[in-house]
């Protein structure tokens, strides 16, 4: 596999009493296995359209020459997306090179401050769109489209493609307007899950990622999932039960995600929406925080390691080990820094990871460690599917549809009244 999973720190024996006791472990583990079994059956019957396109191609060729045309016609493409409809591109994305393509700027605010600036700094003639809405009523992508789109010289389909789904939403009406190329977003696959569809492959194709090595890392880790003889050889699976049985046992209502690397900052940020929008209904749910290693030992850890013992702790992270920079060895001497002496910024990032991590463990913290030997479009992908798959378990256990997102609503139509008022 592409990572693998330790959550020895979750168990009592090693971390007290916030851990959980093995019998509890195994009676959850029990729990599970008949929330895989629906899972697998339903996978088998093609419910799952948002785990099951990971095992298709045929749709990577036709978008790559979207991508090329747009490519090099080019310097700038935006990206006009909120919530689910940009979190997933820009994870992707965030593993994109330097001078691979043209800039790709992700518009996911209404800032007027930010879009005053990205319009008089951007040269419209070679300034490319991809507008991208499910419902084709999102306020803020609707208000950016027609704040940008009546300002471009061109609007063809090399420079401008809005993805939505197939109906009279305002945003299809408004591409019949302009005269604009439209894809059809399927209407079974919900923003938070979308990463592996057009959503997130045009984009990632924009930007220059292995596409096909992406989708791949996810099908691997879905078919593991769907072929193993055992639960307990199923991550997501373990995982699943790990968080709920502390959730249930431990009111453990918080849930960090540490990531220790920087292009795996907006992967946080995407596991963020995808837990707290498919998990918190009726009262239930946990609240998952995004963390940024090592950026927020310095912010947040003296919360975590002194404060409420509410939380569990999930490390993230590739294996940073001689990669990097070597610290100059007769300057880290002068300036009393021995211990970093042949060490380079990776070994550094390394030993903060571990240390981190061996702390909160000592003080009684659950746990867990999620490893990957390299970043790369497979491994994000493989991860990216392990939180889904985890992430839908879950709501399987707690009896929660992990589909939808009701109480958003609310705020959707009070919006609209105070703007009508």
């Amino acid at each position: 596999m592409h990572y693998q999973l330790d959550i020895s720190a979750c168990l009592s024996s090693v971390v007290g009493d916030r851990g959980l006791s093995q019998n509890s472990f195994n009676n959850e583990i029990k729990r599970v296995n008949d929330a895989l079994d629906w899972l697998r059956t339903e996978l088998k019957l093609g419910h799952l359209p948002a785990f099951d396109i990971c095992s298709h191609t045929d749709d990577i060729e036709s978008l790559s020459d979207l991508a090329n045309r747009m490519r090099d016609s080019c310097d700038t493409v935006a990206i006009l997306g909120t919530g689910g409809s940009s979190l997933g591109a820009q994870t992707v994305c965030a593993l994109s090179k330097i001078n691979s393509g043209p800039k790709i700027k992700f518009l996911d605010n209404i800032d007027p401050h930010t879009l005053d600036c990205f319009i008089d700094e951007t040269k419209s003639e070679r300034l490319g769109l991809l507008i991208i809405s499910k419902s084709g009523g999102t306020m803020e992508t609707l208000a950016q489209a027609v704040t940008i789109v009546p300002k471009l010289d061109d609007c063809g389909p090399n420079k401008v493609i809005v993805i939505t789904e197939n109906s009279n939403s305002p945003l299809k009406q408004f591409s019949r307007q302009f005269n604009l190329m439209t894809l059809d977003h399927d209407p079974n696959i919900g923003g938070r899950f979308s990463a592996f569809s057009m959503v997130g492959i045009l984009p990632a194709l924009l930007a220059g990622i292995d596409v096909r090595k992406f989708r791949s890392g996810a099908y691997e880790t879905l078919s593991q999932a769907s072929l193993a003889d055992q639960v307990l050889d199923v991550p997501s699976a373990v995982g699943a039960a790990v968080s709920v049985a502390l959730y249930r046992e431990k009111a453990t209502s918080i849930s960090v995600l540490m990531s220790y690397s920087d292009r795996l900052s907006m992967f946080s940020h995407w596991y963020r929406q995808l837990c707290a929008e498919s998990l918190a209904k009726g009262g239930e749910g946990m609240t998952p925080i995004a963390g940024l290693g090592t950026v927020d030992q310095h912010s947040q850890l003296q919360l975590y390691l002194d404060g409420p013992n509410d939380k569990m702790f999930t490390f993230l992270s590739p294996r940073h080990g001689g990669a990097g920079p070597k610290v100059d060895n007769k300057l880290s001497k002068k300036l009393g820094l021995d211990y970093a002496a042949d060490c380079t910024v990776g070994d550094l990032m390394d030993a903060a990871h571990h240390a981190t991590n061996s702390s909160l463990i000592a003080r009684g913290h659950p746990t867990r460690l999620l490893t990957i030997d390299k970043l790369n479009e497979a491994s994000l992908g493989a991860l990216m599917m392990h939180y889904m798959l985890e992430t839908v378990m879950v709501a399987r256990i707690l009896d929660i549809n992990p589909f939808n997102q009701p109480a958003v609503e609310d705020g959707k139509l009070r919006a609209k009244e105070y703007l009508k008022a």
